[in-house]
């Protein structure tokens, strides 16, 4: 009987998981990632038949930092009372000016030094004595702030013993667990539990949330759940209530229930930095979005330059990208504040382990536990950084740790079962994971791989062993995959063994998932994930083809690539070269594989957003936009190519060698390539500027340059007559979606330079009519400017005037321009099938099927077109990549068949012929199919088994008779 898993129907912000595998997540930052997928548009993306005018042509991605707060209206503060509002709302630089003039306003003065962290000034402040017990709360928390816990204990503790001290007990609470001293805890904790129980608190708004904040720590989290509901029923907008359950959420992986609690707290307050640091956590929980993270936090601290959780955010940040002094001058700042902060020490800590520190991290590790010696979240905060560098066995280990320290650490046992899975154990992983369940009920991660394992898998997937691998197949895909997914994989796992120099620990797992949400759950436990394929050292995991429209070759070949990089270098291989290198290999394996983006990389060089190598990594964590991080992919590439060529493999072996001695990159370059890894940054720039710098002459406007408005306004303002700033800021505004003053800025600077390009493409943007638009492009060109992103703009205006002959034209000198985009042999393709011209289209497809390896509806058409023109050496080359790009068409096998066939190749004819059946089985073509299979046997010789297929095609179509008798007569 399988396990039965209990339904959280109560618990309002994981109902979802009710329906299994439906949320929402983002893309796993600790593991090797493969993406894949079409380019995202640029400007003047493909023409179409009867497209819009140029106005409509999308603009590229904007970066995804996180918007700036809305402009308010500043109020009045007159009174207390208005001050009270004002701190509430959070216009800071309005109250802090108000303030001397205000009677009475002792404790906002302390409310306001609070919230913008002038702690020492709330620690010290005198009050009257009405106000005195207040006041001392304050102090408490002010003192909590700065670490001074004795303090802030003594302050609490007679305050607890009040009647109605509900906030000091809830306070004392958290001071005391904080110092692991539980058993106090839960005594100061319960007494708030007590008051509710004996409805000495009910309907109150604060009262409530300390309740709920009470049965949080304790661990009552549906108790917590529906304090904290009623809560916010009585008070919507508080703040602290908002931010408190916002946490409980992301503590059980439901970030998009913690984005609204902390979306609705910074509506009220903008500034509010505890809500500005809390969201900058659930961003990185959420979606990896660093860049939203890096913005918020900066926010924070602006309004609270002590907020140590921001100062810890920038601190994960810059350790994401190995940049360890920076890391380290970030913790120094928040335990400059707070020498106590147990998250701040413990990232410390992960910042020596990830340095290889073994000492420094012992005694960082002991700095944490002197101040609370059960402190288990010590290795979920370290494993969070490890994670992301890949040490899965380190991850094992740290679980194992956490769990002696607390063995009641559900999350701790989630992790261990987890990272047992990545690590291809699977008995014990479950085992865990069981075990964790029935600890927590409300973890949604072990809640949704527990589903998979005792509901999905054992139905729909089998496992099966082949030559170094266990393969982990849907069962309806099963009999495709294991014709072609091992022998591929068996042929790459031989070259790189041969040329690595190296055998992996085995076996290699290698599970493929027809579902996205199963390869999701299975992957990170939640059911959505923005990547293909995943790999943990081990075990990699990927979407089979039909999770979607890519070459499962690649993104297969790409993630065993990681096996060797991961295992090599012992969990320490830098993300930007094993995604390099993983991308690289999938290069020399076939020129088909290759990524087009010389155009994109060139930008980025030109506009100097390529990272520095030292620090490229960045280009991954920091990247503002989808393409950003394409490039970054691209980008490590090219400079893996380098190496390569420039040094030989050799070195690059070498190097994974070294990283796995502990070494940092810096030392790594410096040690393996002879040179400095500063030198060798600059000739690897040399060597692309000089390989790109034809590039320079295709004119573009880069809009992703005018991602920040002010900038902009300031430039412009400071130099009203420089068409070029101010048609900058006009493009400004139009990226901002400012589309009015984006046009009238334009004309401005039309008016200072008739010949202002950039000023020409905004308002070709913006043009009403096909005709406007031409004009615009039209003088870009006459001014001496050309490029690809013009033409296609011109094609596109002359498509909405239908003239075919123009946009032929224009389209045409696009792909001179650029031959590696795809959007103008898109628009290539289209003309021709409108003209019904079979030369440009073969043409245009061909090109297409070249940069778009993921591209099946192109292949398809390509692959139809050169059987049907008898041009088998072209079909040759598509059968073989057909296979990669779409397995499961029944007319690419088959066509496949025939091409082989037509060469002569009966063995490889019949394979294929047997593979279309079974991607089709006995539906319309199935008589074709076997027709193809009886043409085969019988050149093999095997006579009676020809017969039986000729009789089967009849069989599955009456029509196919005569030919079924030709063959027969053949034999």
């Amino acid at each position: 009987m399988p396990w039965q898993h209990t339904p959280v129907k109560d618990f309002p912000a994981l109902s979802f998981l009710l329906v299994l595998l439906v949320g929402a997540c983002g893309a796993c930052g600790g593991a090797s990632t493969t993406t894949t997928g079409p380019t995202p548009p640029e400007p003047g993306e493909g023409p179409v038949a009867g497209a819009p005018p140029v106005s409509a042509v999308p603009l590229p991605e904007l970066p995804s930092g996180e918007a700036p707060p809305p402009e308010r209206t500043a109020p009045t503060i007159a009174s207390v009372a208005d001050g009270e509002q004002a701190l509430d709302n959070g216009f800071y630089a309005e109250l802090r000016a108000a303030l001397p003039n205000l009677q009475g306003a002792e404790l906002l003065q302390m409310r306001f030094n609070l919230a913008t962290g002038e702690y020492d000034a709330v620690s010290s402040a005198q009050v009257p004595e009405a106000m005195e017990d207040e006041a001392a709360l304050l102090r408490a928390e002010a003192h909590m702030a700065r670490g001074r816990l004795d303090d802030a204990e003594a302050i609490l503790e007679p305050l607890a013993e009040a009647p109605n001290g509900f906030r000091a007990q809830m306070l004392l609470g958290r001071l005391l667990g904080r110092r692991g001293r539980s058993v106090e805890a839960r005594n100061a904790l319960m007494g708030v539990i007590r008051a509710y129980n004996d409805e000495r608190i009910r309907n109150q708004a604060d009262g409530l949330a300390y309740v709920a904040m009470a049965a949080a720590q304790l661990g009552a989290v549906r108790d917590a759940n529906d304090a904290f509901g009623e809560s916010l029923r009585a008070q919507a907008d508080r703040i602290e209530t908002l931010l408190a359950s916002a946490r409980l959420f992301l503590a059980k992986y439901d970030a998009g229930q913690a984005e609204e609690n902390v979306r609705d707290a910074l509506q009220k307050n903008p500034h509010h930095a505890e809500a500005l640091a809390l969201m900058a956590r659930v961003r990185i929980d959420q979606s990896f979005n660093f860049a939203a993270a890096e913005d918020l936090a900066a926010r924070a601290l602006e309004t609270n330059p002590n907020c140590v959780a921001a100062h810890v955010i920038n601190a994960g940040l810059s350790l994401r990208d190995l940049a360890f002094d920076e890391a380290n001058a970030h913790l120094d700042r928040a335990l400059a504040v707070d020498s106590n902060d147990l998250e701040a020490l413990s990232v410390r800590a992960a910042v020596r382990f990830l340095q290889d520190d073994d000492e420094g991290y012992r005694e960082a590790r002991r700095e944490v536990l002197s101040r609370h010696r059960t402190f288990s979240r010590f290795y979920a905060i370290v494993g969070e950084f490890a994670e992301w560098e890949h040490r899965y066995p380190d991850l094992v280990e740290m679980a194992r740790e956490a769990i002696t320290l607390n063995s009641r650490d559900a999350t701790a046992l989630a992790a261990l079962g987890l990272n047992q899975l990545r690590m291809g154990d699977e008995e014990a992983g479950l085992q865990a994971l069981h075990d964790a369940w029935r600890r927590d009920r409300y973890n949604v991660r072990v809640y949704n791989t527990l589903n998979l394992y005792d509901e999905v898998i054992p139905q729909q997937y089998s496992t099966f062993d082949s030559g170094p691998f266990i393969f982990r197949f849907h069962n309806d895909e099963r009999a495709m995959l294991e014709r072609y997914v091992p022998r591929t994989l068996e042929r790459a796992y031989a070259d790189m063994v041969r040329r690595y120099g190296f055998t992996p620990e085995g076996p290699v797992r290698v599970e493929l998932f027809a579902e996205p949400q199963h390869f999701a759950v299975r992957t990170t436990g939640l059911p959505n994930l923005g990547v293909q394929g995943v790999c943990f050292g081990k075990v990699f995991t990927a979407l089979s083809p039909r999770g979607g429209p890519f070459n499962w070759g690649q993104i297969d070949w790409h993630e065993l690539a990681h096996v060797f990089h991961i295992q090599l270098s012992r969990n320490r291989v830098p993300r930007w070269f094993t995604e390099g290198l993983a991308e690289y290999e999938t290069n020399i394996a076939r020129a088909d594989w290759r990524r087009e983006l010389d155009h994109h990389l060139w930008r980025s060089l030109d506009g100097d957003r390529l990272p520095p190598l030292r620090l490229m990594n960045r280009a991954f964590t920091r990247a503002r936009s989808t393409m950003s991080v394409i490039v970054a992919y691209y980008a490590s590439t090219q400079i893996v190519r380098y190496i390569a060529e420039e040094h030989g493999f050799d070195k690059i072996v070498a190097m994974l060698r070294a990283w796995g001695a502990g070494k940092t990159s810096p030392e790594v370059v410096q040690d393996v390539l002879s040179m400095s890894i500063d030198e060798l940054d600059a000739a690897f720039r040399a060597s692309e500027r000089q390989r790109l710098s034809a590039r320079s002459r295709d004119f573009s406007v880069d809009f992703e340059a005018y991602a920040e408005l002010e900038p902009h306004a300031e430039a412009a303002a400071a130099a009203p007559q420089d068409a070029a700033k101010v048609a900058a800021h006009a493009a400004a505004l139009l990226v901002s979606g400012d589309a009015e003053g984006a046009k009238a800025r334009a004309e401005e600077a039309l008016q200072l330079s008739a010949a202002e390009p950039i000023a020409r493409l905004v308002l070709a943007r913006l043009a009403e009519s096909p005709a406007e638009a031409e004009a615009h492009v039209q003088a870009v060109i006459d001014g001496g400017r050309d490029g690809y992103d013009l033409r296609l703009l011109l094609a596109r205006s002359a498509l909405g005037r239908e003239d075919r002959a123009a946009a032929t034209a224009a389209l045409e000198a696009a792909v001179a321009i650029d031959a590696d985009r795809t959007e103008g042999w898109q628009g290539l393709r289209e003309v021709a099938r409108q003209g019904q011209d079979a030369a440009l289209l073969r043409r245009a497809l061909t090109e297409l099927v070249r940069i778009g390896e993921h591209d099946r509806e192109s292949h398809a058409e390509l692959f139809r077109l050169v059987v049907e023109a008898s041009d088998w050496q072209a079909a040759e080359a598509l059968a073989e990549s057909g296979i990669f790009v779409d397995p499961n068409n029944a007319e690419m096998h088959r066509l496949s068949a025939r091409t082989h066939l037509e060469q002569g190749r009966a063995r490889d004819g019949l394979f294929a012929a047997d593979s279309a059946l079974i991607a089709e089985g006995e539906g319309s073509g199935a008589g074709q199919s076997h027709l193809l299979r009886a043409t085969a046997l019988g050149r093999l010789g095997q006579n009676a088994e020809a017969r039986q297929a000729a009789e089967a095609a009849v069989q599955a179509d009456s029509s196919l008779r005569a030919q079924a008798d030709a063959i027969l007569q053949a034999l």
